[in-house]
């Protein structure tokens, strides 16, 4: 019995004292050139913070729309070219007036009929979209969400004319900005 309290007691002592060292080498005055510091991971080389020009986000961000008012636009006529009308077969109608571009696109050789206005072009529907629309800040993309599309084509030409198409912001569905006109496309 003595033997075993001795070594229990051992024990004791011996654990002790190790943890007792490591406090003691733990607390041992450091190097402080040689320890961790915050910094840019520029500055830093690799690893640090993320790039101070480009700071992530955290928490909820609320987005602001640059845009304010509604707007309406006359597309066609004096001013207005279509580069994008290399023939018939061509799957967009393009309108550029200065920096303002309106592009009607579609799924197939278009074809003389109705089209409903939508995000994914298929036969019957057809996508509008609008770049630096007037009276709106520039270098806005705006989306074509409700309105039709009549489309006469012949063998040699190609006439898209709508009516108020009513195009908003991808991410903002206030304000609209209201397309009427025509997109032609001649041989």
């Amino acid at each position: 019995m003595k033997i075993e309290k001795l070594h229990i007691a051992s024990l004791k002592v011996f654990g002790l004292s190790l943890l007792f060292a490591s406090l003691l080498l733990a607390c041992e005055k450091k190097d402080p050139s040689t320890g961790i510091t915050p910094d840019y991971k520029q500055n830093s080389g690799t690893g640090g913070n993320p790039n101070q020009n480009n700071p992530t986000v955290t928490g909820t961000t609320t987005l602001t729309n640059p845009a304010t008012d509604n707007s309406s636009i006359l597309v066609g006529g004096t001013g207005w070219s279509n580069p994008t009308c290399p023939s018939t077969n061509s799957l967009a109608l393009k309108g550029v007036n200065g920096e303002t571009q309106v592009t009607l696109t579609f799924a197939n050789t278009i074809v003389s009929q109705t089209y409903t206005i939508g995000a994914v072009p298929s036969a019957s529907i057809c996508g509008m979209t609008v770049v630096n629309a007037p009276n709106q800040p520039a270098g806005l993309t705006w989306i074509g969400k409700s309105g039709l599309v009549t489309v006469n084509t012949t063998s040699t030409a190609i006439n898209a004319t709508f009516t108020s198409v009513q195009c908003t912001q991808p991410t903002f569905i206030y304000p609209v900005v209201s397309v009427s006109g025509t997109l032609s496309c001649s041989q």
